[in-house]
């Protein structure tokens, strides 16, 4: 079984002799070069008993190997590949040795045409649902990984995968350190126990929602404050802000919320970095497999404890998102996570509607 779209487009293609859909399968996706290893050439070429010649080996995103310690792979396109390609009797081997392998001439026409072939597919975009079918699909480990299932559609990578990479190693490595100050595998860890705990949402509008959602069921109809683990503490709590308020209507409104819907929390979004930050630290080397699965374990059993439904923490992800990068505008921010929203919530390959919660 194909383990994404990906590799069925190409093994189709292939099938049936269509090298342009061979070439069509590939041209808008991330390929992975292996990194060479101190003392190996820089670039792989071996030679392919299947392709009679010289070949220099890439794999499309659902053939990673599994994680290894020492072994990295940068993400490459086939229009890089066309321009700076080293020698026109080499072939480039698409996933050698495997049911989904291709092999394409790298004549300069030939290269001329995955050219085309890329100008007319375009660069994959953002904001896509993709599975591996070969990672975690059920249990406790794909349940925290639905909990960053957004992050994974934003970047168009597959939401169950707990592998080589996130993105690549370079970058997987440049996001933790420019975006979280994470460099080692101590504040590593430390990053990930401070958003597991919620520690990066607004805290007063995170009580205040956690107040009010306590306090929603009272008769009296008043409020406690709560604590930072969501425990009423007995003080006056504070109230909603309005722009929280505003955009709850409009949440509504766009059917992010039921008619009545109310958000309960921003842990969501917390619970999404986190995630997010396991399989960075798994790209950068910083966590190992075992390490990981239990930290996404962690994380959805923290969100179990928060919310009641996929649609609940959907809710809270999408108001956390919009309060950090649309503060009001209902722009560009505010559509990218509505669509983010929409997919995870609508596609019925999502895993927010087929696992279970909790």
């Amino acid at each position: 079984m194909p383990p994404t779209e990906t590799e069925r487009r190409l093994y189709e293609a292939t099938a049936r002799g269509d090298g342009d859909g061979q070439v069509a399968a590939i041209a808008g996706e991330d390929l992975y070069l292996a990194v060479p290893q101190q003392g190996q050439e820089p670039l792989p070429v071996y030679d392919d008993p299947v392709a009679g010649g010289k070949c220099i080996p890439v794999l499309t995103r659902g053939m990673l190997p599994a994680w290894e310690p020492q072994r990295f792979f940068d993400r490459v396109s086939i229009e890089e590949l066309a321009q700076d390609w080293p020698n026109d009797k080499w072939r480039l081997a698409v996933n050698p040795g495997t049911p989904f392998a291709a092999y394409l001439l790298a004549t300069p026409a030939h290269r001329t045409g995955w050219l085309r072939v890329r100008a007319q597919v375009g660069v994959r975009p953002g904001g896509l649902l993709v599975t591996h079918f070969g990672g975690p699909l059920h249990g406790p480990v794909a349940q925290g990984l639905a909990c960053g299932a957004p992050l994974a559609v934003h970047h168009s990578v597959p939401w169950n995968e707990l592998g080589t990479a996130f993105l690549d190693y370079s970058t997987d490595a440049e996001t933790l350190r420019a975006q979280w100050s994470v460099g080692d595998p101590a504040s590593w860890q430390q990053r990930f126990d401070q958003l597991l705990d919620g520690r990066f949402v607004p805290a007063e509008t995170e009580a205040a929602l956690r107040a009010r959602a306590a306090g929603s069921g009272a008769e009296s109809g008043a409020e406690s404050d709560v604590t930072s683990d969501g425990k009423p503490d007995g003080g006056a709590a504070a109230a909603v802000p309005e722009l929280v308020e505003r955009y709850e209507e409009r949440f509504r409104t766009d059917g992010l919320l039921p008619p009545d819907g109310r958000v309960v929390s921003l842990a969501a979004l917390d619970l999404a970095h986190a995630v997010g930050l396991v399989r960075w630290g798994l790209g950068a080397r910083l966590c190992a497999p075992p390490q990981a699965e239990q930290a996404v374990q962690q994380v959805a059993a923290r969100a179990a404890e928060v919310y009641g439904s996929w649609e609940e923490f959907a809710a809270g992800h999408a108001l956390g998102r919009v309060l950090a990068f649309d503060n009001g505008w209902f722009g560009p921010a505010y559509a990218e996570t509505a669509h983010l929203h929409r997919v995870l919530t609508q596609d019925p390959a999502s895993p927010w509607r087929g696992l279970p919660f909790g």
